[in-house]
């Protein structure tokens, strides 16, 4: 991925896709749960944050199973952003997120940068892990993905290892991973939401950045239960226990990792992982959380971020950090 540090978005930089070109003729995009458009961005920009030429995801909120036309989490796009102005406060390596609108349908959602096709010259492709998941796991389903399991991926990781392909050390890589997703609340990274990126000539490859981070931050909660959750502790308490992993440890368990739990295992497993998880999670302040927060409150759009939800992001944020680095310190 090339050098793309420091671009954020300020609130008179709203990008309109509406007349974006779909790309390849894939007006909906067929991974994932929410609607998804590959658009290409026009020459020149609409701003200087985006890349003229690129390709990039518009992804909507979720819709209603009962009824399509009704979102099922008016505003849950302003998850997937704000988890990736938190990953790159962490020093994490995340493609860029922004808030954009469709205007002829007033669907507001998010860009999501694509992580290939840059033009630096490099030729590269992207193998998701439901792939190597079925690989090693007969009949794998990769609908339910309920076999989707970290024993696995550390299987696949070490034969990588071994025969010199991996270009980066992939015990950092999965601790970070699921420190990250503890820490926003990810319950769904599941075997499509990550993967390998091999080089063209197959020489060599590295995991993806940490990409689709939007079932999190407590989008499904109302207001009314966000300001209980914040008037009492056992409540809140209650909640966090509750958040999973998507995958297990291994095929022989038969519960999901709990989200901090499984932190604390992993660096069970690999302890020289531990004081990094530590380091990354004290690099944000408070203060700069706040100030990240309360800049997405000026963007006008429908179903915008409000006051009330930006200072429950504060309060929750928090204090999945401070049960992380509680648990990390034992």
């Amino acid at each position: 991925m090339i050098d793309r540090e420091n671009v954020y978005q300020c609130p008179d930089q709203i990008i309109d896709i509406a007349n974006w070109y779909t790309h390849q003729d894939y007006e909906v995009f067929p991974v994932g749960a929410r609607d998804k458009s590959l658009r290409v961005c026009p020459t020149p920009a609409p701003f200087e944050i985006c890349l003229a030429g690129h390709r990039y995801l518009f992804k909507e909120a979720i819709k209603s199973t009962n009824n399509p036309d009704q979102t099922k989490y008016p505003d849950q796009y302003w998850a997937e952003v704000i988890s990736f102005r938190i990953g790159r406060m962490m020093g994490l390596r995340l493609p860029p997120v922004f808030v954009a609108i469709d205007s002829k349908r007033n669907e507001p959602g998010t860009l999501n940068e694509w992580f290939l096709g840059y033009s630096n010259g490099s030729n590269e492709r992207f193998i998701p892990g439901g792939d190597y998941m079925q690989r090693y796991i007969p009949n794998y389903d990769r609908k339910k993905g309920k076999e989707h399991n970290f024993d696995v991926i550390a299987r696949l990781c070490r034969v990588l290892e071994r025969r010199k392909y991996l270009s980066h050390d992939w015990k950092t890589y999965w601790g970070l991973c699921l420190c990250f997703d503890a820490l926003i609340g990810n319950t769904d990274r599941h075997q499509e939401n990550w993967g390998l990126v091999w080089e063209d000539d197959g020489s060599k490859a590295r995991f993806a950045p940490y990409f689709d981070n939007g079932t999190s931050l407590s989008h499904e909660l109302k207001p009314e239960k966000m300001q209980s959750m914040m008037r009492d502790p056992i409540q809140l308490k209650a909640y966090l226990k509750r958040g999973k992993h998507q995958m297990r440890w291994s095929l022989d368990e038969g519960e999901r990792l709990s989200l901090i739990d499984g932190v604390v295992k992993y660096c069970q497993h690999y302890p020289e992982i531990k004081l990094l998880l530590i380091n990354k999670l004290q690099r944000f302040s408070e203060t700069e959380l706040t100030t990240m927060l309360d800049s997405y409150t000026l963007f006008e759009l429908p179903h915008p971020l409000t006051k009330c939800r930006s200072n429950f992001l504060v309060f929750l944020l928090l204090e999945r950090k401070k049960c992380l680095l509680k648990a990390l310190e034992i």
